[in-house]
């Protein structure tokens, strides 16, 4: 008899000992399903860590390479969704609208990470409904990088923090060079994507309010345009078309010499890993008499889903994953984190270019994600995009004027009413949306009216 009792203390002890000593029991083989992004780089990192993890929490992390959006709304449909995936505001709002989404409210309640995290990241995860259905995964601002070497060549000062617009376009034309004389120079002052020219509205004093229903241009987003494009009309910077038929990169743009400045995201790692020239950072031009207000993307994040087996793994993975795990580590959306001095302390070279100076600026301020895919409504949107993108591509392309664009928008809010409706009819959307849909259709109405 004494045998068999020690028998069954045994298996019970080695099977205690096997699932973490009993510290994680209810844990214990838990599997999480993570959506990560297809990154070779980020997977083996990833991987590398996720044992430990597990040990120390009883919860094993799977990755699923995300292949599109389109495959996770049909693992979706087919009540497969992972239980992490990457949402941004568009997309979340809708997702938590029809209830796919949990709200992390449901289980982050007296979890210490949530302290962790910087006010505005919370704040970015929440809906109409007061629901928290993302934390930010990471956070970014846009500066002008600028090649050292070159500014000294032509004897052409450094930028700083208080340059204005005037002063990089004067700096600009004085490094601009067509040797031949051909109209085609060999080298541009500057390249600023179109998709950043919102940073510039930003800085010019544009009121971008979030979640406005329909498509409007203020007179100073109107005026940060033109400014944008006399850029190209002065030769200063590279035709969008040229560098599209050129098939590069913009930081190759930078790497080669083909231009002396570059506006880019901060912190960008390929072009801290990658640049072999000597470059500093500078934050983007202050417009006079503008009240000064610097973009800041924190328009996506984890989200879990309603379906999850396990919501309360799913959110210790999560909290792993943005709070830990070295992929997304130091982590600019934690507070209690000087994320300069981090990425320094990670990047030596940082050090003097004036990383930190434009990370403090944009920190001070904050002026938000004014890009024109998070700016509008989450139930309008994809309508305003589908008519107002293609026109903006004219626009950066020459083909039309500002005054153009500003005549087209009628056109380009012209299914934003059907869009409405349709949702309206959606017997998915959950009331408290509902209700903020309607609230949006009828401002649509008032604006008609008047």
């Amino acid at each position: 008899m004494t045998c068999r009792v020690c028998s069954v203390f045994l298996a019970a002890y080695l099977a205690w000992s096997l699932n973490g000593c009993g510290s994680n029991d209810k844990n214990a083989g838990i599997e999480v399903i993570y959506n990560c992004a297809a990154n070779t780089d980020d997977i083996r990192l990833l991987e590398a860590e996720i044992p430990r993890f597990r040990d120390s929490s009883g919860i094993t992390i799977k990755l699923n390479p995300f292949t599109g959006q389109e495959k996770l709304y049909a693992m979706m449909a087919a009540g497969q969704a992972p239980d992490i995936f990457y949402t941004n505001n568009t997309m979340r709002d809708r997702l938590a609208a029809e209830g796919h989404l949990l709200d992390l409210r449901e289980v982050s309640r007296n979890d210490p990470f949530v302290q962790r995290l910087l006010p505005s990241v919370v704040e970015g995860g929440r809906s109409v409904d007061g629901g928290w259905y993302s934390v930010g995964n990471w956070s970014y601002t846009v500066a002008i990088y600028y090649n050292r070497e070159l500014f000294d060549a032509a004897g052409v000062p450094y930028p700083d923090t208080a340059w204005t617009w005037g002063e990089m376009v004067e700096r600009a034309k004085r490094l601009t060079r067509d040797a031949d004389g051909d109209g085609t120079p060999e080298r541009y002052g500057i390249f600023i994507g179109s998709h950043f020219v919102e940073a510039i509205e930003l800085m010019n004093g544009a009121n971008i309010r979030p979640n406005t229903v329909t498509a409007s241009i203020s007179p100073a987003s109107a005026e940060a345009f033109r400014a944008y494009l006399s850029l190209m009309q002065e030769k200063v910077m590279p035709d969008l078309r040229r560098i599209q038929a050129l098939g590069m990169q913009p930081f190759q743009l930078l790497a080669g010499g083909r231009v002396a400045m570059l506006a880019e995201a901060v912190p960008h790692q390929t072009l801290t890993e990658t640049l072999r020239i000597r470059w500093g950072l500078a934050p983007i031009p202050r417009f006079p008499g503008q009240p000064v207000r610097y973009f800041r993307s924190g328009s996506g994040g984890l989200s879990i889903s309603s379906g999850s087996r396990n919501p309360v793994a799913a959110w210790k993975a999560l909290a792993w994953l943005v709070g830990s795990a070295g992929v997304y580590h130091p982590n600019p959306v934690l507070r209690d984190l000087d994320f300069a001095a981090a990425w320094e302390k990670r990047y030596p070279q940082l050090t003097g270019s004036g990383f930190r100076e434009v990370w403090d600026l944009s920190l001070r301020h904050d002026g938000g994600d004014p890009r024109f895919f998070v700016r509008f409504s989450s139930w309008t949107s994809a309508a305003i995009l589908e008519r107002l993108q293609p026109q903006l591509d004219r626009l950066w392309a020459g083909e039309i004027t500002v005054e153009d664009l500003v005549a087209a928008l009628p056109q380009v809010n012209g299914g934003v009413e059907r869009a409405l409706k349709d949702l309206l009819r959606e017997k998915m959307i959950r009331p408290e949306f509902h209700a903020d849909i309607e609230r949006a259709l009828r401002s649509v109405d008032r604006g008609v009216r008047h």
